[in-house]
């Protein structure tokens, strides 16, 4: 029985099919959406969340159309998400991305090196998702 779902947008196909793939092994009980950008994510958001809203949402910062920053702000300025938790999974070391994703209330994670990094990075978020489900 699944017990909510997550939202993973990244214009990197190889990036988003290894956090989501160590995600699953760390919870099966979720269900992983993917998305490639921000136009998708709020589109179904729009589309198809107003029942049920995703427990978590992972953003990557550049991403075409509609990069996460962006994204980002549109989920916080619409009321049935602003409480929504958003995570920034990113290669950008730029600080004012930083500064501006952690006021809008997003955590910051650098994108892991390592395959051990990326299933650390996943096994948090597994944990995290698992604990809103309780």
């Amino acid at each position: 029985m699944t017990s909510g779902y997550i939202i993973f947008a990244d214009d990197d196909a190889d990036d988003l099919e290894l956090i989501t793939g160590f995600f699953k092994q760390y919870n099966r009980n979720i269900n992983v959406l993917e998305f490639k950008d921000g136009k998708e994510v709020l589109k179904f958001l729009d589309d198809f969340a107003l029942n049920a809203t995703p427990l978590l949402i992972v953003l990557d910062i550049n991403m075409p159309r509609l990069d996460g920053k962006e994204t980002l702000s549109a989920i916080r300025q619409h009321p049935k998400y602003q409480h929504i938790p958003v995570v920034i999974y990113t290669t950008s070391s730029n600080p004012i991305d930083e500064d501006y994703c952690r006021q809008l209330g997003a955590s910051w994670v650098s994108k892991a090196s390592t395959i051990e990094g990326v299933k650390q990075v996943a096994k948090v978020l597994a944990e995290f998702c698992e604990l809103q489900t309780h």
